[in-house]
């Protein structure tokens, strides 16, 4: 039985961007399997990590002298430093925001990269890896939209926080309609998360309506599925914090450099947790529910 379900999970890991996705526009939900959602994820990184490695390094020294360059370094976000003036540390909102897009930029070509290379099993090719194209735009937009969905809550928090009441009701019961959507809003997007594997794997998707309806029922999974691996990626990056500032603290300038760069590797590998999240929902919508009606059909 253990020998069996192993078969399966590694036969799913290497299914995983390697089957055709079939337009099926059945109204029917699908039932997506609660633990290869939660943990496949991270499962495909372990399983190709090495690889993941390879692909990361280049990304993650041009962020950080992107980083450097623009003075948003990862040292002059831990504390205040005595040297960080050596650093040439920016506080201005626009560089910061240049340095967030340029960044999301390169996280984007790095995306593409790291799905043909380590999730396709294609051979690498340099100029590829260095050339922004059409599809890296797409992914760019996409990341793009994704973070400022998620952003909704923290910005109605603001705007409740600063509000002004106003002696309306009406105006009032309108407000609260209107800045309350933000806290809802990331969930009703969760449901839509496979889109994104689409866009990343460059291919034919179906309309929004045919995710609407398949996922409806396993919104609970969805959100326990994500937030164990936001859990996971903050656990990681506060224990990487404490040991980054204890090292720069030993040696502030080697250990800067140091610690930019592994940083660096490490954001890169949440991104990648979370983009397996979107295609391992895919392959439940779409891949694994037609290989199974399949093998029910022969059977």
């Amino acid at each position: 039985m253990k020998n069996k379900i192993g078969a399966t999970i590694v036969a799913k890991l290497k299914s995983i961007g390697n089957a055709e996705f079939l337009d099926d526009r059945s109204v029917n939900p699908i039932s997506i399997p609660f633990w290869e959602t939660s943990f496949l994820p991270i499962g495909i990184l372990l399983y190709r990590f090495k690889q993941f490695l390879q692909v990361s390094a280049l990304y993650a020294l041009l962020i950080s002298i992107l980083a450097f360059a623009t003075g948003m370094s990862y040292v002059c976000g831990v504390a205040d430093w005595e040297g960080e003036s050596s650093f040439g540390c920016s506080y201005s909102a626009a560089m910061y925001i240049t340095f967030f897009l340029l960044r999301l930029l390169i996280v984007a070509v790095f995306l593409k990269t790291w799905y043909k290379t380590v999730i396709c099993a294609e051979k690498a090719d340099v100029r590829d890896m260095l050339t922004i194209n059409l599809r890296d735009w797409k992914v760019f937009v996409g990341m793009l939209l994704a973070v400022v969905c998620f952003l909704l809550p923290v910005v109605s928090i603001y705007v409740l926080a600063d509000r002004v009441p106003n002696p309306d009701w009406r105006v009032e019961s309108l407000f609260f309609a209107v800045v309350s959507s933000g806290f809802w809003l990331p969930f009703v997007a969760l449901r839509f998360n496979s889109v994104f594997a689409f866009t990343l794997s460059d291919t034919k998707r179906p309309s929004l309506g045919v995710f609407w309806r398949r996922t409806a029922g396993n919104v609970l999974k969805i959100i326990v599925a994500a937030t164990m691996i936001m859990m996971l990626n903050a656990v990681l990056f506060i224990n990487y914090n404490l040991f980054a500032a204890w090292m720069i603290k030993h040696a502030f300038t080697v250990g800067s450099l140091v610690a930019d760069f592994v940083y660096n590797v490490l954001f890169l590998l949440m991104v990648s947790s979370l983009a397996c999240f979107c295609l391992v929902q895919k392959e439940a919508l779409f891949v694994w529910y037609a290989g199974d009606e399949n093998k029910d059909k022969k059977a």
